[in-house]
């Protein structure tokens, strides 16, 4: 049951990712989206991680922000701009490690 649980949460996830990033972007027009979708998911998984044990800990950490985290499209974003301007890629990469470093952490305290 606990599989199901994931799955499904896994898929919600998904969406949710879609619809931040996609909303995000749109207005940013820059890769805003992603960033806000992972900074949000460290700080959520972060709260997760010391809030929440057991099954749910599982479905929530491993299936919805799991799903809704996306460290490949960050990756892929990163050598984008790099193939533009090697600075700003370097600024977004260091700047996204520190921001989702920062909530993961204010989400542990919290």
């Amino acid at each position: 049951m606990t599989l199901l649980a994931i799955a499904v949460s896994g898929a919600a996830g998904a969406v949710a990712r879609y619809l931040v990033d996609d909303a995000v972007s749109r207005r940013a027009r820059t890769p805003a989206g992603t960033s806000v979708v992972n900074i949000t998911g460290c700080l959520l998984l972060g709260l997760v991680a010391g809030r929440v044990t057991g099954d749910a800990r599982a479905v929530l950490g491993t299936g919805f922000l799991g799903a809704y985290t996306t460290f490949s499209a960050y990756a892929v974003q990163v050598v984008e701009l790099a193939g533009a301007d090697r600075t700003k890629a370097a600024i977004y990469a260091i700047a996204s490690l520190v921001a989702g470093s920062t909530a993961a952490a204010a989400g542990l305290a919290a």
